[in-house]
């Protein structure tokens, strides 16, 4: 039973590091120079601002933190990212006991441990899960500089490194139009795929969105990646940004569910404003979140979800394919496809137990729209 807050920032805490867990000895594994790098950066960073609660109780939590630390693999930023920043793209993540057993095994001071593998590696999870909570929840951390770029450039480097992309969408010409340029709304984790797919004899491509973490990010790999003709720009949809160009393509991707219906509106008369004539908008969306929501009045389904996610959804009202077609429409684009498929999911992504699959029943759509001449 923990009686008192696990991390402390007064000046009486004790420390994040000791000379065990500042061994880093599950680093000396990988041949990820750049990803150990900040590995250590992070944490070494992170000691002297947090602590553990001083007393008997935060020794031995602090104990078992440093062990994690002493056997952490360099994807555990991948880990921490995924729960501090993006959590709702990348639902389920669990630490990889497999790695950190493999470094265990091979530690000649591993005798030291007093406990079952399976109670330690559960202490683990729990203060790994934490940790990213602490730093999530205070604006102060969540928000740092340093803490962004130790994690933003981690996830660069592992997906530049293993092109192992959490989300991928294959480029269409068709969703292109001539030397025009194109802007995706909201990119969030599949503009590293972009990045890498987008061909250098393509017009200017802008990636947008408003969370740091994802700026900073996908600015390095554009970077490692040498892509000239790609743009990062901050923009808080629905706020109208103004671009030097007129754009020849706009992609709207599972976004607009997360707005309002007046805040749909005017990002679709943005975009009408912005692309250029014979200019095309392309809308991929699902109700899926408002059928999670409408599942979480099930005791069963509830106790299935990961902890935390339904906090992360938004409500969609009943109509909103119907209503988002009409906004389509209103916002003067000449429809020129809609497709619309039910679909029956059944996946662990959401599930509190990894492959323990929830059955999920939404509905999926594509809207392709013209800016007429």
């Amino acid at each position: 039973m923990i009686d008192s807050p696990i991390f402390d920032c007064s000046e009486n805490k004790l420390s994040l590091l000791t000379d065990r867990g500042r061994s880093f000895l599950g680093l000396g594994y990988s041949s990820s120079h750049e990803l150990n790098e900040r590995v250590r950066g992070l944490f070494e960073y992170l000691d002297g601002r947090i602590g553990f609660s001083p007393g008997p109780q935060g020794e031995e939590l602090r104990e078992c933190f440093n062990s994690l630390i002493r056997y952490a693999y360099p994807e555990i930023m991948i880990d921490l990212a995924d729960l501090i920043y993006v959590q709702h793209e990348r639902p389920m993540v669990y630490l990889s006991f497999d790695h950190i057993q493999g470094a265990l095994r091979s530690d000649s001071e591993s005798s030291s441990l007093t406990e079952p593998l399976s109670t330690l590696f559960e202490k683990m999870e729990f203060l790994f899960r934490e940790l990213a909570e602490f730093l999530k929840s205070d604006r102060s951390f969540f928000e740092d500089s340093e803490i962004v770029r130790f994690l933003a450039e981690s996830y660069s480097y592992y997906l530049y490194e293993t092109k192992n992309f959490p989300w991928e969408e294959p480029i269409e010409d068709s969703k292109t139009i001539g030397d025009k340029p194109v802007l995706d709304v909201a990119t969030g984790l599949v503009g590293f795929s972009l990045i890498h797919e987008w061909p250098e004899s393509f017009p200017n491509l802008y990636l947008t969105d408003r969370i740091p973490f994802i700026l900073e990010g996908l600015s390095h790999f554009k970077d490692l990646a040498g892509k000239k003709n790609i743009k990062i720009l901050k923009i808080d949809f629905p706020n109208e940004a103004v671009l030097d160009e007129p754009l020849g393509a706009i992609w709207v991707n599972k976004f607009l569910h997360h707005l309002s219906r007046n805040d749909r509106q005017k990002l679709l008369n943005w975009a009408r404003k912005v692309l250029a004539p014979m200019g095309i908008i392309s809308v991929i969306d699902t109700d899926l979140e408002r059928q999670i929501l409408k599942e979480s009045k099930n005791p069963e389904f509830i106790g299935k979800l990961i902890p935390g996610y339904l906090e992360t959804l938004v409500e969609i009202e009943n109509e909103f394919t119907d209503n988002l077609l009409d906004d389509v429409k209103n916002a003067n684009f000449e429809i020129k496809s809609f497709d619309s498929h039910e679909y029956l999911d059944e996946t662990d992504a959401y599930s509190l137990v990894p492959e323990e699959h929830i059955k999920l029943k939404f509905v999926g759509f594509e809207i392709e729209g013209c800016k007429e001449g």
